[in-house]
């Protein structure tokens, strides 16, 4: 009995039909999920960018009430197109700082500028 290289499965008489549909069917099936993958990204991806769009718009409209303190009270430091141009984290710690010397007595601003601390 001689062996024949050419066949794919213990039976001789089988044709290649079978493997090609099967190989077709694996190739859809993949197919499939990826784009199925791909849609759920996207999916995600467009709702976190509706999350970090709305912060950002809720930070802006936090940002714009502490601006006229910040303008009022920083001895033209700042304009205020400059104050926009900045994070809202920025614009907080500025309107922090302005509240703090505000909140200090004379006599503590005269022992900072001697001690410089």
């Amino acid at each position: 009995m001689t062996i024949d290289k050419s066949i794919l499965s213990i039976d001789s008489d089988d044709d290649n039909k079978d493997y090609l549909a099967f190989s077709e069917y694996l190739e859809d099936d993949t197919k499939r999920k990826k784009n199925l993958a791909a849609r759920e990204i996207q999916e995600i991806a467009d709702f976190l960018v509706k999350e970090i769009e709305r912060k950002k718009r809720n930070q802006a409209i936090k940002s714009q009430k502490l601006i006229p303190y910040i303008l009022k009270h920083c001895d033209e430091k700042y304009t205020k197109e400059e104050l926009i141009g900045y994070t809202y984290n920025d614009v907080q710690d500025i309107y922090n700082e302005l509240k703090i010397e505000k909140q200090q007595s004379p006599l503590n601003k005269i022992f900072r500028f001697i001690f410089n601390l």
